[in-house]
């Protein structure tokens, strides 16, 4: 896999910076963003030091103008573009919808759903010139379910997996893959985040690594099929009714 070029949206922290590592440790060549800058340097001055290849940006990918200049940078520094995850996601506040801000409404479509949506038509016009590319969406088990006190958050989830399943329809016949990731509660900050004293899952969490190896095997699949849909989740875990 040595000399694919793999763009991790949201890297800074959790599955996104676990997936940057661990790509680049496997010898991709990786393109890393996120708002808080001093974290994302961090990650690539470590890759570098251990001999991977790495870029980075501050982004806001709910921003077009800061989406389209990472990805025509990504290109100029690397000469292609063949993986993209769209791994930016948050949970907003824990509460009923009703008790919600506009504000928070707002925040919460543009961080979830608008965020995938940019990272995705920024990579079209690359990998259709490229002929071949492969688009991968993270989204979550509340992609398919719900969560009360999760409200907008399990809205953008559903839309993204939506819009992915559509999505690909249009895309395959320029050989661009895309695959909907979607895991239960992974130990992160997310939950913190959110407001949650305790996660809704019992039991032992996906660890961010766990999803960087399904990111790998997703990747890493023959060029003539694709997985369009992971769901993820640990054995300890529990979502009843499933």
């Amino acid at each position: 896999m040595s000399g694919k070029v793999v763009l991790v949206a949201g890297a800074s922290s959790g599955a996104g910076r676990a997936t940057a590592f661990y790509l680049a440790k496997k010898g991709y060549r990786v393109s890393i963003c996120a708002r808080r800058k001093n974290l994302i340097d961090e990650i690539v001055r470590e890759i570098s030091s251990r001999g991977g290849m790495a870029y980075s940006e501050a982004v806001d990918m709910t921003s077009w103008n800061e989406v389209e200049r990472f990805f025509d940078n990504t290109v100029k520094q690397f000469g292609r573009l063949d993986v993209v995850i769209n791994n930016v996601g948050a949970g907003i506040r824990y509460t009923k919808f009703e008790n919600l801000t506009i504000n928070e409404i707002d925040d919460g479509v543009r961080i979830n759903l608008t965020s995938v949506l940019y990272g995705c038509k920024a990579a079209i016009p690359v990998m259709k010139k490229q002929g071949e590319g492969h688009i991968i969406n993270v989204s979550s088990i509340l992609g398919k379910r719900s969560r009360t006190g999760l409200t907008v958050y399990t809205a953008g989830k559903h839309a993204v997996e939506g819009f992915s399943r559509a999505l690909w329809n249009e895309v395959k016949e320029y050989g661009i893959k895309v695959s909907i990731l979607a895991p239960a509660m992974i130990n992160t900050e997310w939950a913190q985040k959110a407001g949650l004293k305790t996660p809704f899952a019992s039991g032992k969490m996906l660890e961010p690594e766990d999803i960087a190896h399904i990111v790998e095997l997703l990747i890493s699949l023959p060029e003539h099929y694709n997985i369009w849909n992971v769901d993820l989740m640990a054995l300890s875990q529990t979502i009843d009714p499933l």
